[in-house]
């Protein structure tokens, strides 16, 4: 029978517990991942889950599963997507683990995002490891994983804001959907120069994202707050949705742009434009304060500069542009 798993993104899993997965099949599928870590000689992981509730809960087999397979587990709690990577390099913990259930809105959804050897998986792959579990046999598992459970908020804060400091008096309206990012996003609005007002923010139910309906709400929100720039997140804050001052979207090639006229520099292209964009997956955070910072030390707005992205040439290969503008 064929699992009823939806792959939503690039490196994403979900279905509804109780059809795609059971406690059952979730605490195998920790038992196979912590087996796969064990022969890499490499038994240890980060853990996370985003805010919503069944992720919270069902994170438990999850781990379970993981230490009977003899793999060490870190735990952060609720944590967004971009602190697995924090993590990873903080910890040296090569892998990492996410329950979250993203941008589905099934409200039975949960879902999982799996990082070996500091490599995101293909969700196919997921996909397949998840299928792998069914069939397979632990009888060499010894269950001697061991738990610790840690809280990196405060280091990542620190992370986030380190070469990103803002000189201006901009405006930011910020909507982290009441995830995974909602505390994280609270912290800086506390911390940033400038007025940053946060919406969405709280204990909420998570608020499942469609790109094109978030950000118009958004963009119409920052026009009528008269705010300089808005950025919206992903419940579990691995995508990233920015507005200008006129509410008009401000797409990854716009945001590559604008980062681009830092210090005069060119505009991206080629192999920079690649690093860009693994970057910019890597912590959607990150970008955002980069691209508020460029904006605040400018003499023009974000509508000013997504309007010379419109007019720049086209740089061929790899270029933030498509032929044409």
């Amino acid at each position: 029978m064929t699992v009823p798993i939806r792959i939503l993104q690039d490196h994403h899993i979900s279905g509804d517990f109780g059809d795609a997965f059971s406690t059952a099949d979730i605490y195998r599928f920790g038992l196979y991942l912590g087996r796969r870590l064990k022969a890499l000689g490499t038994p240890r992981i980060v853990v996370a889950t985003d805010a919503r509730e069944s992720d919270r809960t069902h994170v438990h087999p999850l781990i379970g599963g993981l230490q009977g397979g003899d793999c060490d587990v870190t735990a952060l709690g609720t944590a967004p997507y971009p602190m697995l990577a924090y993590a990873i390099r903080s910890l040296d913990s090569p892998h990492a683990a996410m329950m979250t259930a993203g941008d589905d809105d099934s409200p039975d959804a949960i879902g999982f995002r799996v990082v070996i050897d500091r490599v995101p998986m293909a969700s196919y792959a997921l996909k397949d490891l998840f299928s792998q579990s069914h069939e397979a046999a632990f009888n060499d598992a010894s269950g001697t994983g061991r738990l610790q459970e840690t809280d990196l908020s405060a280091g990542y804060l620190r992370w986030l804001l380190h070469g990103s400091r803002i000189h201006g008096n901009i405006s930011v309206l910020w909507d982290p959907g009441n995830g995974s990012a909602s505390e994280i996003v609270r912290s800086l609005a506390g911390l940033l120069t400038g007025r940053h007002v946060v919406i969405n923010g709280g204990d909420g139910p998570v608020l499942a994202r469609d790109e094109s309906a978030t950000g118009l709400a958004l963009g119409n929100a920052v026009v009528a707050g008269g705010f300089d720039l808005g950025v919206a997140l992903s419940g579990d804050g691995s995508r990233l949705v920015m507005t200008d001052n006129l509410g008009r979207p401000l797409s990854e090639r716009h945001r590559l742009f604008i980062l681009s006229t830092r210090r005069e520099r060119q505009p991206v292209a080629g192999n920079g434009l690649l690093a860009q964009r693994r970057k910019a997956k890597t912590d959607a955070i990150k970008q955002a304060l980069k691209v508020i910072q460029v904006v605040a030390g400018l003499p023009m707005n974000a509508s000013d500069l997504r309007d010379r992205t419109q007019g720049a040439e086209d740089l061929g290969k790899g270029s933030t542009l498509p032929p044409g503008g």
